[in-house]
């Protein structure tokens, strides 16, 4: 008998066992009164068609992904309104963030179109796992590891895992620190463990005899943002604020539409030319072999945890955002059934057990 690990339940137990053993032994989840809309997957959803389709047509059709991006942001009103009755502020509050993701999708083709030259779509949406290996090179009878990346691509020759990001803000911290996302990275870890046990789908293999091992991860990092439109100052000229958040094509575009000469703004412009595009990024990360053994080790040490069954708690700051903090400090048969829920085992990585 098998039992399925996810990187969501290796990482909660690492950080803490106890949490580890609440949501994943227990499947316990907090009783939310005024669930959000889920923005991730819904731009997920509208991406996953957009690159569908231009897997099989080569072209980018933001029609398609604006549909998707419809249907799945349904999907997620159907869900909340299961869960809880909102008011109609909160309501228009998720119409709202649906809006804005249809928009960000409509500037974020455009600019695909350019920056997708020479890229091929393999999958999109892989499901696979893979046996958990010991650092003796051992493969485990009892540990899988399942993953689910967003698409693998071929860019310039090599071949890719294709990871799809939503960010809020775009800054140099935060790309500097995807060289440290171990997500991504375990799925690489188990991308190409599938490829060496020769279990690749046919369209993956057939990628890999012609280009070989993938070599990293590709983040396509969208922001949840429109480019600021620049303000119209009183004597009809427009704002030269140098802090605008906004694109070089937005200013200019304002700029034409206002009748007003691009001349007179060059400095401005320049400016935003050289700062590029903070909407939209593409950040290659390559990862070697000996950092994917280091990632397999941490895969196999943290299915210790759960072999061992520890449920020790881990204390620190983030304690005060954990959902689990109330059975933290009371651990009664009242908070359970006024708080939290039993979650139904939708997916083998939450069963004890799987054939």
């Amino acid at each position: 008998m098998k039992r399925y690990v996810t990187y969501s339940e290796l990482r909660t137990r690492r950080r803490c066992p106890y949490k580890g053993f609440l949501e994943y032994d227990q499947r316990l989840s907090p009783v939310v009164k005024s669930p959000g809309l889920r923005e991730g997957t819904v731009m997920d959803a509208g991406l996953n068609a957009l690159y569908e389709h231009h897997k099989l047509t080569g072209l980018h059709d933001v029609d398609v992904m604006l549909a998707e991006i419809d249907e799945a942001a349904t999907r997620e009103e159907a869900r909340i309104e299961s869960a809880a009755t909102l008011m109609q502020e909160e309501w228009e509050a998720i119409r709202e963030k649906t809006q804005l993701l249809r928009d960000v999708a409509r500037l974020y083709v455009p600019w695909a179109q350019e920056a997708d030259a020479g890229l091929e779509v393999v999958t999109r949406q892989l499901e696979a796992d893979v046996p958990v290996v010991a650092p003796s090179g051992r493969s485990s009878t009892k540990y899988q590891y399942r993953f689910k990346p967003d698409g693998i691509v071929v860019k310039d020759g090599e071949l890719w895992l294709w990871e799809d990001k939503a960010w809020k803000i775009i800054d140099q911290v935060s790309i500097s620190m995807l060289q440290m996302d171990e997500q991504c990275s375990m799925y690489l870890w188990g991308l190409r463990q599938l490829i060496n046990r020769g279990e690749a789908p046919k369209e993956l293999q057939e990628a890999v005899d012609k280009h070989g091992q993938p070599v990293g991860v590709i983040y396509n990092v969208l922001r949840k943002k429109l480019p600021t439109i620049p303000k119209q100052l009183k004597d009809g000229t427009t704002s030269k604020d140098k802090a605008i958040d906004t694109t070089e094509e937005v200013y200019y575009q304002t700029l034409i539409e206002r009748g007003q000469d691009p001349v007179d703004y060059e400095e401005i412009l320049n400016l935003l030319h050289e700062k590029g595009n903070t909407f939209f990024i593409r950040q290659p990360v390559y990862r070697n072999t000996a950092e994917l053994d280091e990632i397999g080790n941490r895969i196999y040490q943290a299915t210790r945890l759960i072999a061992e069954g520890h449920t020790f708690k881990s204390v620190d700051r983030t304690c005060s955002q954990c959902q689990f903090q109330p059975l933290c400090l009371e651990y009664s048969d009242d908070l359970l059934l006024h708080g939290y829920r039993v979650r139904e085992r939708r997916h083998e990585e939450y069963t004890e057990e799987a054939a």
